[in-house]
């Protein structure tokens, strides 16, 4: 039931695009309102005092953003990534987690935006070669991120 709700959110956000919203109204709370789709790779690893040696893993996230405008220069982003695959290129170690990102941003100019804010995470399943070891460890993962974001037109959009 789970996977099916899954994949139900997942198909509803592939197809849901882009979409701009504004207040027509003529005050001054006025404020742009954007949904999108987010999608990327990323390298993660593990750290600590039980683990060494290992080496970066390439993951996979998807999920969808919405964008709000404070001011002319400031807003806020919250993010959901509905798959976040995590891990360590050492035995095989990887993992499942819905991230939440809650970003500020601050806009230098239309195109080019800086973001900051934190990351809770959620883990949904962590394996290894030899199998499933979702009990070992933590479920609760918790980040500080910092990046940018270049607007390329209305519909694309590249960040780090």
């Amino acid at each position: 039931m789970k996977l099916r709700g899954f994949c139900i959110i997942l198909i509803a956000l592939l197809f849901s695009g882009i979409v701009n919203a504004q207040d027509t109204q003529q005050n001054s709370y006025a404020e742009d309102f954007e949904l999108g789709i987010i999608g990327g790779i990323g390298f993660s690893n593990v750290v600590g005092a039980d683990v060494g040696g290992n080496g970066l893993r390439l993951g996979i996230h998807l999920g969808a953003f919405a964008e709000i405008e404070i001011d002319s220069e400031f807003g806020f982003r919250p993010e959901v990534h509905i798959i976040s695959v995590k891990g360590t290129s050492s035995g095989g170690f990887r993992s499942l987690y819905f991230d939440f990102p809650l970003l500020g941003t601050y806009d230098f100019d239309e195109k080019f935006s800086l973001l900051a804010g934190i990351q809770p995470s959620f883990l949904l399943h962590a394996r290894t070669n030899d199998g499933a070891i979702t009990g070992d460890i933590k479920t609760i993962d918790f980040g500080l991120l910092i990046g940018g974001w270049y607007k390329i037109d209305e519909v694309w959009s590249v960040g780090a």
